[in-house]
């Protein structure tokens, strides 16, 4: 998945920016570094920075919506007493991967990198990830 598919899969499960005003907008398009939004009323653009998308929870949520992580629980890769292990937890889905993704820019690497490994889903509704 690209950072303009998680753009796109987040605005089509519900994922709404305002303008500085208040305005309502829709979604317009986006590339690594802005997307763009047309306000509702009077069909202006503005630009709104990917990074900070990447702070609002009601993205990962509305991401989490459209990638189907409605899951209550999850199943996650942990280190217990020095060895891999697989630990299920309650816990909301989107949450873990918001987590991971600042994971991830911890480690120095990038918003690229984490959206590359998570699955996009095909027109027949089922999920490809970056290995298939």
């Amino acid at each position: 998945m690209t950072i303009q598919e998680a753009l796109h899969t987040a605005t089509e499960a519900g994922y709404q920016v305002n303008s500085c005003d208040g305005i309502e907008a829709y979604y317009h398009g986006a590339n690594n570094e802005y997307s763009v939004w047309i306000r509702k009323d009077n069909d202006s653009s503005f630009i709104v920075v990917v990074a900070e998308t990447f702070l609002d929870p009601f993205f990962w949520q509305a991401l989490g919506s459209g990638l189907g992580w409605g899951h209550e629980l999850i199943t996650v890769h942990e280190v217990e007493n020095g060895r891999p292990t697989i630990v299920t937890r309650a816990s909301q889905h989107w949450l873990y991967h918001w987590h991971h993704f600042l994971d991830v820019l911890a480690e120095g690497k990038t918003a690229e990198d984490f959206f590359a490994t998570l699955g996009y889903p095909r027109k027949a509704g089922r999920f490809m990830t970056s290995a298939t």
